[in-house]
């Protein structure tokens, strides 16, 4: 959670691509929560299956982890896994 009380967290396998998604929920004022989309992992550069809890730096910055995409070549087929960070 940060400071203004928004939730962050990541699904495994929806998004757009099918490889998970990291997402904001927003408390509104009507007691309400607002669900933004942040990422949708592609499976490649970026990860694919999201695992792990969100981590938030002191700049607002998220971070967290794939366990599969990033170097495909290494890992063939599914990637090695990356340690990912989004600025929202």
């Amino acid at each position: 959670m940060d400071a203004a009380g928004n939730l962050y967290g990541t699904t495994y396998s929806d998004g757009t691509h099918g490889y998970g998604s990291v997402f904001k929920v927003s408390p509104q004022q009507d007691g309400t929560w607002l669900l933004t989309d942040l990422h949708d992992f592609t499976g490649v550069d970026d990860g694919r299956w999201p695992i792990g809890s969100v981590a938030i730096d002191a700049n607002g910055n998220l971070w967290g982890t794939a366990s599969r995409g990033g170097n495909l070549t290494l890992c063939a087929p599914l990637g090695c896994g990356v340690i990912w960070e989004i600025t929202p």
